[in-house]
């Protein structure tokens, strides 16, 4: 955790000016909440790069990936892209809904800042809604449906 945190200080409070009261929260140490780490083996296993997975039992079949963090020195290597992959890999495999025709599906959701959504639509991700405030950065909303055979 203490890694994870680390980088996500430095790219969200240090660089990007969010409060750090509003960067580190009580979703973090929630018994539902996954969290991923994404190391360079070149630089003897640095972490570049982390995100967060958290499940609500009330809407099976559904989770949201956050506190997505790249280090300034990995970003357009493909970490980023490495964290999303792991947190979906692990949203499907454990959060995945029974659906029709003998597959499983689970519905991931983001709130994505606005100058990463070509990243996010680059993974597939489709974004909706209008443009809001969180943490004193302009966000909208994206989504992606996860599916596998049974």
């Amino acid at each position: 955790m203490a890694a994870a945190h680390a980088l996500r200080l430095a790219v969200f409070v240090d660089e990007q000016g969010v409060p750090v009261e509003e960067e580190i929260d009580d979703l973090d140490t929630a018994a539902t909440t996954t969290h991923v780490l994404v190391r360079d083996r070149e630089r003897d296993g640095a972490v570049v790069g982390t995100g967060r997975l958290l499940t609500d039992p009330a809407h099976p079949g559904e989770v949201h990936i956050g506190r997505v963090a790249v280090s300034a020195s990995a970003r357009g290597t493909g970490a980023g892209a490495a964290v999303m992959r792991a947190l979906e890999e692990i949203a499907l495999a454990e959060h995945a809904a029974s659906g029709t025709e003998g597959r499983r599906a689970v519905r991931v959701v983001l709130s994505a800042q606005v100058q990463a959504i070509g990243f996010y639509e680059r993974l597939g991700y489709v974004v909706s809604g209008p443009v809001y405030l969180d943490a004193g950065i302009d966000h909208r909303d994206a989504a992606k449906t996860l599916t596998t055979d049974v």
